[in-house]
């Protein structure tokens, strides 16, 4: 019989090797070192745009394009359920403290009647789809000024109806605070800053974003208005511009004629030019929506819009 020593056995295989098969009979293999997961993504705009909201009726609603029409209330009615995204208000960043960042969007919902209610939603990505973590109400008719976050919590600047006004014409200024607080969302603050004032544009610059409700032809230069004391100043889409302004009571203007530079332009961008001096010379009001601001007109029977953006 051959005799066959383990030496002779170890160098093909390598001594490493089984010097290691050895050792792994005594001894426990290293476990898998666990990786904990990162925070839930961001939700994204298209996500909001098809969310489920709750607490605004009686029972969920899902948003399609941003928007939810139900069935009228009785057969035949021409009123029915609404509620809408308004897009602008949309922000993103840490309202519950837990890692990660939330969605936070102003709604309106209306039921046929003349109020147009006003709410703030959280929404956030959990287990890998988008949920609603709190609807709070904010008002009726009320207008946002602006909106952002701070420290975890929810700050906007409204306009809402004050004692002396009317429902349709809110002049009051108002800052609220919203938060998630013992697991709840809700409004933690509201403090009345004053009352509708020319003042407060003064600060921004604002773009022209529609003309009654349709958006600048696609290829032009948007015009720029700034409120500066009794001054319009800006960009016309052509020439630059100066006009009169005065403002008779809050949420109430008169914008004189402008006096304009003569700057030869492309027929678009004068074309948009004209009709925008022409609509400036009628405002007689101003207001926001959805944080952006509203100059409105009035020439006779004839009326519009201005919208602008920050």
């Amino acid at each position: 019989m051959r005799i066959v020593h383990v030496s002779s056995l170890v160098a093909p295989v390598g001594a490493s090797l089984f010097a290691l098969a050895l050792a792994g009979c005594g001894e426990k293999a290293p476990q898998e070192r666990l990786v904990p997961p990162g925070p839930p993504p961001t939700p994204t705009i298209e996500q909001l745009r098809a969310a489920t909201v709750s607490g605004v009726f009686e029972q969920a609603v899902t948003l399609v394009e941003g928007r939810y029409e139900g069935e009228p209330a009785e057969p035949g009615a021409a009123s029915r359920p609404q509620l809408v995204l308004w897009e602008p208000s949309v922000h993103f960043g840490d309202v519950d403290g837990a890692p990660g960042s939330e969605g936070v969007a102003m709604l309106s919902s209306s039921s046929g009647g003349s109020g147009e209610f006003v709410h703030v939603a959280v929404f956030g990505v959990r287990d890998g789809a988008l949920a609603n973590l709190g609807t709070a109400p904010v008002g009726d008719r009320t207008r946002l000024q602006s909106l952002w976050l701070e420290r975890g919590r929810i700050v906007m600047d409204v306009v809402e109806a004050g004692p002396q006004d009317a429902a349709c014409c809110p002049t009051q200024v108002a800052r609220k605070t919203f938060a998630m607080e013992g697991g709840e969302f809700k409004q933690l603050s509201s403090e009345v800053r004053g009352v509708l004032a020319l003042s407060m544009l003064a600060a921004n610059e604002w773009t022209l974003i529609e003309i009654d409700g349709q958006p600048l032809p696609a290829g032009v230069d948007a015009p720029l208005i700034h409120f500066a004391g009794d001054k319009l100043r800006g960009f016309a889409g052509c020439n630059r511009f100066t006009a009169p302004v005065t403002e008779s009571k809050p949420g109430e203007i008169d914008i004189g004629t402008a006096g304009a530079e003569k700057k030869g332009c492309p027929a678009p961008q004068l074309e948009l030019e004209q009709k925008f001096l022409a609509q400036l010379d009628a405002v007689n009001r101003y207001s926001y929506v959805a944080g952006q601001l509203a100059l409105g007109w009035q020439d006779g029977e004839r009326s519009g819009v201005l919208l602008f953006r920050k």
